[in-house]
């Protein structure tokens, strides 16, 4: 009976898990350190997975095939990262193809935010449900779109950015360029940012040059009027961007998960005000919004499932 090995590939850390039957049977981890070069990585990231092969032989198991969560804009058809601000590096290089031929197993890639949402479909607080929005707030802002039981990609492969769609025209400069993407408002990267932009322009607060989100919840939980408004915006500029969503596909859930989910409490208020707001066609209340369930194990199941779907009819390997 095959196992399937995910791979969630970060810009800091490589997360690898053996996934059986929705469950991480055994899991691994170690630095990108992506400088090292694309070879060395996938030499280190061959030796992983062969070394959760073997685990997987000792509990009677064949290997499937591996599925990669990778961050940035993909080539499927190529299995190539087009563009990664987080893995410059990589940019261009055939990692799949590349991996595959190292560990001697089919190779899936697909985008890390989308793989989340798989996880969270599959096997956390989207299980059962076949329509469903996930965000992942973190260093920026991620989506993925489930309808009908499937990832929504497209020809263009961007389906489901969520995080570089307009909440607020002529707004902040985001990341990609524009101005106005939720990714400049509810990420880490947008919080930090509105704090820097509040600071320069002298307003009171406990809060200092330098701090992160972490610093700005605290500040907030301990009633910092700043830091609850730059949260409460957070929370706003989500609930207008699920508004749109719904309006356009009739989704009735919506999962939040990412590091900077924790401040979720305080963002609520707002989204759920903005919701309100801007979705007159349906009663707001029919939305539900709901933590994710999984956390850093949601891109490692969704990647594992990806490759079981995508790769599963290729006979299965007996690791050496």
């Amino acid at each position: 009976m095959p196992a399937w090995v995910g791979i969630d590939l970060g810009g800091t850390n490589a997360r690898l898990a053996l996934v059986h039957q929705g469950q991480v049977v055994a899991n691994l981890r170690f630095a990108t350190e992506a400088g090292r070069g694309p070879d060395d990585l996938v030499h280190r990231l061959a030796a992983g997975v062969a070394e959760l092969g073997r685990a997987a032989v000792a509990r009677g198991l064949t290997l499937g095939g591996v599925g990669i969560a990778s961050p940035g804009v993909l080539d499927r058809a190529q299995g190539l990262i087009l563009t990664s601000p987080n893995l410059p590096a990589m940019a261009g290089y055939p990692l799949a193809q590349r991996l595959a031929a190292a560990c001697d197993a089919p190779v899936a890639l697909e985008n890390d935010a989308n793989l989340y949402a798989l996880g969270e479909h599959r096997f956390g607080a989207g299980r059962g449900v076949d329509d469903l929005i996930c965000f992942t707030l973190g260093t920026g802002v991620g989506g993925g779109l489930v309808l009908g039981g499937r990832l929504v990609v497209g020809p263009l492969g961007c389906g489901g950015e969520i995080g570089h769609t307009l909440v607020e025209p002529g707004g902040r400069k985001c990341g990609c360029e524009a101005r106005g993407c939720l990714e400049a408002y509810a990420s880490a990267t947008g919080l930090v940012g509105a704090l820097e932009e509040a600071l320069a322009a002298g307003r009171p607060t406990s809060l200092r040059p330098g701090d992160g989100v972490r610093a700005m919840d605290l500040a907030a939980q301990a009633g910092d009027p700043l830091a609850v408004e730059l949260f409460h915006q957070a929370g706003l500029m989500l609930g207008r961007a699920l508004a749109n969503l719904v309006a356009l596909t009739g989704l009735d859930l919506a999962i939040i998960g990412g590091g900077v989910a924790k401040g979720w409490g305080l963002m609520e208020p707002g989204c759920r005000a903005a919701l309100a707001d801007r979705l007159r066609i349906v009663k707001p209340g029919r939305v539900r919004i709901v933590a994710a369930a999984l956390g850093q194990e949601a891109p490692l199941l969704g990647a594992a499932a990806f490759a079981q779907t995508t790769l599963g009819s290729q006979p299965a390997r007996q690791p050496a």
